[in-house]
């Protein structure tokens, strides 16, 4: 079985991430302690963009936490796969089960600093994907949404305003 660490060490690559974010991405691994739970500090995620091609739309949520509107996902947990923590995050943030069936790859690789005294988080090293839908099955979760909607890129581009997001947005 493939550990973390190789997984990670298998998607990292500049046509995904430019040089800066890559050498971090490898350099955080030497670190260990990959979860938020292991290191509430510096922590890889995951997020996916719903995106359907049909309508050239893109899912955004209003995120009650963070306050800002971007892409679902979130926090890898100890011992996941990536493809376990997309399911995961699905299911939580959406109510689909096993959406993910086959792995599929990562289109951005970037990093989030995060500058709230409230928590201790520092860092977000976030692994992007997308996956294509109508969202005619998402049961979207009010408790950690203020909103949902679906967007065209320059309806979402008024909507974003963090550093990750705007890039995922010009990917």
């Amino acid at each position: 079985m493939t550990t973390f660490a190789e997984e990670i060490k298998s998607i990292v690559n500049t046509d995904i991430a430019d040089a800066a974010v890559a050498e971090r991405f490898l350099k955080r691994l030497e670190q260990g302690k990959f979860t938020r739970d292991e290191d509430s500090a510096s922590h890889y995620c995951a997020y996916f963009l719903p995106y359907d091609p049909k309508t050239k739309r893109l899912f955004i949520i209003h995120h009650k936490k963070s306050g800002l509107r971007l892409s679902p996902g979130g926090y890898i947990d100890k011992d996941e796969t990536l493809m376990q923590t997309l399911n995961r995050k699905i299911w939580e943030e959406l109510e689909i089960k096993d959406r993910i069936k086959n792995e599929i790859k990562p289109f951005l690789l970037t990093i989030t600093l995060v500058d709230n005294p409230k928590h201790k988080c520092r860092e977000h090293l976030d692994v992007w994907y997308r996956f294509e839908t109508d969202g005619s099955d998402f049961n979207v979760d009010p408790r950690e949404f203020h909103a949902s909607k679906w967007v065209t890129i320059d309806e979402a581009r008024k909507l974003v305003t963090d550093k990750p997001n705007i890039e995922m947005l010009d990917r």
